[in-house]
């Protein structure tokens, strides 16, 4: 990398959102230590919602395994009958057959 082919840009505005991020954390903190009734409450709101979200999806995920059993067993399996599922025809990757002549 050359000098002349280098450019450089301000980073004064990304530093000025990391302070800004670090006064709202630290201000954060202190509301949390002044007023914890606020943060019990916002706690077990997002404790409620969590759980809810959690209760939908096990809700969801047991409809569908309800709905997948009665469609498995209409439409049943499918397989050839004209061909033959022997293992001594299986053939490794290469084509070859160890121990047969083809």
């Amino acid at each position: 990398m050359t000098p002349s082919s280098t450019k450089r840009e301000s980073t004064f505005g990304a530093a000025i959102g990391f302070l800004l991020l670090a006064v709202a954390v630290v201000g954060l903190i202190v509301s949390i230590f002044l007023f914890p009734q606020v943060f019990e409450s916002v706690f077990w709101a997002i404790v409620i919602i969590v759980g809810a979200l959690i209760l939908i999806g096990a809700g969801i995920a047991i409809v569908s395994f309800l709905l997948i059993i009665p469609m498995y067993a209409k439409k049943g399996v499918e397989y050839q009958t004209d061909v033959s599922y022997d293992l001594d025809d299986v053939k490794d990757v290469s084509g070859k057959m160890e121990g047969k002549k083809e």
